[in-house]
């Protein structure tokens, strides 16, 4: 089986034979699946023999996984700038209720253990300016 995508939807084509007149193969559309929600379409899975229905499961499993790993790595990519972003709607009086603050210090607090467990350990902060070169930390 082949699949090609077109507009929202993912064709499924099947090699039935070679035209020796032609000398090109003779494939026809049996179908589509929904790009997004995976739902065939009707009599699709009809026209297909248990092989290819397994084949069909795991073209739709495959573009799932795609999908989320996209999605996931979409969430990593934009985290920064909605963090930032939060920071200056705060800094300009942007209205938050006491569940929404209880909401944010979870979620930051999941993000730091998640950060850990993957093996993103805190950085060091640098010192403020101002201190002397020859000053010591009251910390060390």
């Amino acid at each position: 089986m082949q699949f090609k995508e077109q507009g929202g939807k993912v064709q499924v084509l099947l090699y039935t034979g070679f035209d020796e007149a032609r000398n090109a193969p003779i494939v026809r559309i049996v179908g589509s699946f929904d790009k997004y929600t995976y739902k065939p379409s009707p009599g699709l899975l009809d026209k297909l023999s248990l092989e290819q229905r397994d084949e069909l499961d795991a073209e739709c499993n495959r573009r799932r996984q795609a999908a989320l790993a996209l999605n996931r790595q979409h969430y990593i990519n934009s985290l920064a700038a909605n963090i930032r972003g939060a920071c200056d709607s705060l800094d300009n009086n942007a209205a938050l209720t006491a569940q929404q603050s209880d909401e944010i210090w979870d979620a930051m607090a999941d993000l730091v253990r998640a950060m850990r467990e993957a093996g993103y350990p805190r950085p060091s902060r640098d010192r403020k300016p101002g201190a002397e070169a020859g000053q010591g930390s009251l910390f060390d």
